[in-house]
């Protein structure tokens, strides 16, 4: 199973590709493009991955991306309400990002993605919610069979904090502290 995982669109973009349970490549676009924090979709990083993985992006399994747009999307409104008006200088700013690119990122990803191969199919495109990102990176490389696993973030989608149990080849979270 070959899978390439994706971070873009907020800070530092990202690529990395797993081949059969073990990383084989995996690189911050700004080591391509000489942009520190460079959050542009990494089309440096995914090149770089699939060439050290030896594979096309035809080749690929899935393409997971790291967060859940809808889910960030709704905490962003539910958030904005609860603070109204304060937060309106803010709200004005995000939202238009947020209806026309942000929130339709399968949209984007899919056409970014056809550009690198035009034969991509949007069905192999996943999103995970984005602790369950930082819990498996450092869960499914760790030399442990079974381990108890806690991330810390300023926030994903509604998470903040999450304590998960890796077991084998299944992950799963248990508690979650929100924002």
């Amino acid at each position: 199973m070959r899978i390439l995982g994706i971070s873009a669109f907020y800070h530092d973009s990202a690529a990395a590709i797993v081949v059969d349970g073990r990383i084989v490549a995996a690189a911050q676009e700004e080591r391509f493009t000489r942009k520190k924090h460079d959050a542009n979709f990494p089309k440096g990083a995914i090149a770089y991955c699939l060439r050290e993985a030896s594979v096309s992006l035809n080749e690929v399994d899935y393409v997971v991306f790291y967060d859940k747009p809808f889910i960030k999307f709704e905490r962003l409104i539910e958030t904005y309400l609860a603070f109204a008006p304060k937060g309106f200088a803010s709200f004005s700013k995000a939202m238009p990002v947020w209806l026309s690119e942000k929130l339709f990122q399968k949209k984007l990803l899919t056409r970014k993605l056809k550009a690198i191969d035009g034969t991509f199919d949007e069905g192999r495109l996943l999103f995970t919610e984005h602790h369950i990102s930082h819990a498996a990176s450092a869960f499914y490389p760790s030399p442990f069979d079974r381990a108890l696993v806690l991330t810390m973030d300023g926030v994903g989608e509604w998470c903040t904090t999450s304590v998960g149990l890796g077991n084998g080849a299944d992950l799963s979270i248990m508690r979650e502290i929100h924002f």
